[in-house]
């Protein structure tokens, strides 16, 4: 009856080992998030991706489990362990990664430390650009097109030195906002299938690339008139 008894005793003490290892491969991810005042902010939305090697693409892509409540905090449980991405997004008010102006921090989970709190400070909203994107040749609307900017130092000359950081985005639709982020020297290009890529140019200079510089939420409109490509010779 011994070796009966303690085998039932060991069967009986293996959902207690399951759970304890199930509860230590689990983290914690909380933390508060912040307006540009330093007030909380309500209705963020919290992105987690996982910067470990051991990624899964859709790990690596990650998603956005949390909502920030009226305190600005968020908690997000069942977490692996491994090395996270955190951002705070906000797109309805133009806290977008595109547009430079969303925030990030770095966290680490292990065994020893499954439990991670951050504070996200979101920063001012973006400018706003209003391209009239038209056909130099026709003066049509063109609907789709690609904005890109990059960001200079405004005490270094364009032409030859390389941009500190550059983003963009796909515009499909007539009279989209093109978000830019704010208070920083950009230099803006507008591209789309078919055409020659246009540079915004000092009105006083037009051969020469210029600076756009936004406040945040100030808006900017832009006529461009892209010149269509030439056929390719055959």
């Amino acid at each position: 009856m011994r070796p009966l008894l303690l085998t039932l005793l060991l069967l009986a003490s293996l959902p207690t080992l399951s759970q304890t290892d199930s509860s230590q491969s689990e983290g914690t991810i909380s933390g508060t998030v912040l307006d540009q005042y330093g007030q909380p902010f309500k209705g963020v939305q919290v992105c987690t991706y996982m910067l470990s090697a051991r990624a899964t693409p859709r790990e690596a892509r990650g998603d956005c489990p949390a909502i920030t409540d009226d305190a600005g905090q968020f908690r997000i449980d069942h977490m692996a362990m491994a090395t996270f991405g955190v951002e705070a997004i906000k797109p309805e008010d133009g806290y977008i990664a595109f547009a430079g102006t969303s925030v990030k921090k770095r966290v680490t989970l292990t065994p020893n430390q499954s439990s991670a709190t951050v504070v996200l400070k979101l920063g001012p909203k973006p400018g706003m650009l209003l391209p009239s994107v038209k056909d130099k040749s026709t003066g049509k609307p063109i609907t789709s097109y690609m904005y890109q900017w990059q960001i200079f130092d405004p005490h270094q000359p364009i032409e030859g030195i390389r941009h500190t950081y550059s983003g963009g985005n796909t515009i499909s639709r007539v009279d989209e906002r093109a978000l830019v982020p704010p208070e920083k020297y950009l230099v803006l290009t507008i591209s789309a299938r078919g055409y020659k890529k246009w540079t915004y140019c000092d009105p006083a200079d037009p051969s020469r690339p210029a600076l756009i510089r936004l406040q945040p939420s100030e808006e900017m409109e832009l006529l461009v008139e892209l010149e269509p490509e030439e056929p390719a010779a055959h």
